[in-house]
């Protein structure tokens, strides 16, 4: 009996999460197509800059219905770190869970071209201001196969 329960609540709380996935629809702004190029990312990256036997894989998934983007560096390590990107109403926002312990939060910004730069907004466990947290990133996508952090 407990079984059955536990097993009615799980799935009226999934019922609850399906449906169309806004960042899946197809309205054409900015935001929808600087987040498809995110989604299009699946699957592992190797950097190929600087050492190559110290080389990072990057791994991009999508989750939630396609609605997040998910990306994992120094997977299985105690430096793992994951980046989430995902709208965020009329915003494209990224907030990066670093290795250090804390969580900068950004937003992207209204580009024409191949990049996508994010702008710094707050930061999560950041106890001191002054210390080093990410502040900005611009992802380049440079062609299918390359792409480009700064």
């Amino acid at each position: 009996m407990k079984w059955s329960m536990t097993l009615m609540i799980t799935a009226m709380t999934l019922g609850g999460c399906q449906g169309p996935s806004p960042a899946t629809g197809s309205d054409g702004s900015q935001t929808q197509r600087q987040f498809a190029r995110f989604r299009d990312l699946h699957g592992d990256w190797r950097a190929t800059e600087g050492n190559p036997t110290q080389a990072v894989t990057h791994t991009y998934r999508t989750i939630a219905n396609g609605s997040v983007v998910v990306e994992t560096a120094f997977a299985g390590t105690p430096h793992e770190m994951i980046t989430v990107i995902h709208p965020d109403g009329p915003d494209l926002v990224l907030t990066h869970y670093c290795a250090a312990g804390n969580q900068p939060q950004m937003v992207a910004m209204p580009t024409a071209g191949n990049e996508i730069p994010f702008s710094f907004v707050r930061a999560g466990n950041l106890t001191d201001p002054g210390a080093d947290h990410m502040r900005d990133v611009t992802f380049t996508f440079v062609d299918d196969d390359r792409i480009s952090t700064l």
